[in-house]
């Protein structure tokens, strides 16, 4: 369990939460939220959270909440400043990893703060290029140093075919040992990923 230290609205359907908490595992990468007490409520829904940043010296954790969904809107709408939330901290298969020379960090606005927290992971010697897409700027938030430091592409439907053409007319060819990582709308996701895969102007090394 951890307490709110702050809540803030930063974007149309997204909110930041700081968590403090001395249950937090460096080694874990995402916490699945409890949306009431489960010592109680056994039946509790839950929602997956990215780490957007972790502070291991004051056992604080930031995440973006989206509201996307009715649950997850009035579980974030009802959590306070000073409340007690409960969590399950998880490991995934988007840890950082800093084999590749370049990165392709591509993903919607649900996958931003995680595509933030892998940039700002990174070696300064990496070469990243960035694509987040929406269907409107009120999506969109800075990370948490206030800064935008990914590229942004805004349409209204987001379709693959798109984002594949963003990708083909702004990506580098031929970047030697590329690892990507597409995070977020899983229909867009698994597009993309087939086509970075297969076209060889792409040298991908892995693909998360």
């Amino acid at each position: 369990m951890g307490i709110v230290l702050l809540k803030t609205k930063i974007a149309a359907h997204t909110y930041h939460l700081k968590i403090q908490s001395s249950d937090f595992l460096q080694q874990g990468n995402t916490a699945e939220f409890f949306f009431s007490n489960p010592y109680y409520d056994p039946q509790s829904k839950v929602h997956q959270y990215p780490f957007w940043n972790y502070e291991p010296v004051y056992h604080t954790a930031d995440f973006a909440v989206h509201t996307f969904s009715e649950e997850t809107s009035q579980w974030i709408k009802a959590v306070q400043e000073g409340d007690t939330v409960f969590f399950r901290q998880i490991s995934d298969a988007s840890e950082a990893d800093e084999t590749g020379e370049h990165y392709f960090l591509i993903g919607d606005v649900t996958s931003l703060s995680r595509l933030y927290e892998i940039n700002r992971t990174l070696s300064v010697s990496k070469t990243v290029s960035s694509l987040i897409y929406a269907e409107q700027d009120e999506e969109l938030f800075p990370d948490l140093d206030h800064s935008f430091p990914l590229n942004f592409f805004i349409s209204k439907p987001v379709k693959p075919e798109k984002v594949i053409e963003h990708i083909r007319y702004h990506f580098p060819e031929n970047a030697k040992n590329t690892i990507a990582y597409i995070l977020g709308n899983a229909s867009v996701t698994e597009v993309v990923s087939r086509y970075i895969r297969k076209d060889p102007s792409f040298r991908i090394l892995k693909i998360y």
